[in-house]
């Protein structure tokens, strides 16, 4: 992936490229856990390249009901709010303490969770104003638990259940010799 974004990259060198302007909104909600979001509420990004405004809609909840999303997204760009837009989740588990089935829109009304993501698109948008982006890359060493590190476990695992059986025969002998000096002295 790492290789492909390079490549990408070189290509989009040659590209145009136009003024970047960035604006955000964000409401922690009047819902909670219980209805499915948590407490990092709805969080809009609005992006605006030469002419063209994308969104990104963030709820903090762990998955959405099936076809919300895709309502919330025909109402944002079909209406004219921006020309894109993308709409996820945090995946955050906080909502599922309540229940294991409990996605963002299952409590609450779609409408109401509309509503207030058009206000908070609107926001972001009047919010935009220019920005540089930038990206920096850094790879990390990262040891994975493959096959090797599981057989390597494996076997210690095996080594301390076979030490431990003749360990709870010493332990246990040793109890009763000491249970029956006892016995006999006292």
């Amino acid at each position: 992936m790492m290789n492909a974004a390079s490549h990408l990259g070189l290509q989009l060198r040659d590209a145009d490229q136009y003024p970047l302007d960035v604006g955000t909104a964000w409401d922690r909600t009047p819902w909670d856990p219980a209805d499915g979001i948590g407490p990092l509420g709805v969080r809009v990004a609005v992006f605006s390249v030469n002419e063209q405004e994308t969104g990104y809609i963030l709820i903090d909840g762990n998955n959405m009901e099936p076809g919300l999303r895709d309502t919330i997204r025909h109402r944002i760009v079909e209406q004219g709010h921006i020309d894109q837009a993308e709409i996820m989740t945090t995946d955050t588990h906080i909502v599922n303490t309540v229940e294991a089935d409990n996605q963002v829109g299952s409590a609450i009304e779609d409408e109401q969770l509309i509503c207030l993501i058009e206000e908070l698109v609107e926001k972001a948008r009047a919010d935009c104003e220019p920005v540089k982006a930038g990206i920096a890359v850094e790879r990390a060493a990262v040891t994975v638990f493959g096959n090797d590190r599981t057989e390597t476990l494996a076997s210690h695992a095996n080594a301390v259940v076979a030490m431990g059986g003749a360990f709870a025969v010493s332990v246990t002998m040793a109890a009763v010799a000491v249970s029956v000096l006892i016995f006999l002295f006292a």
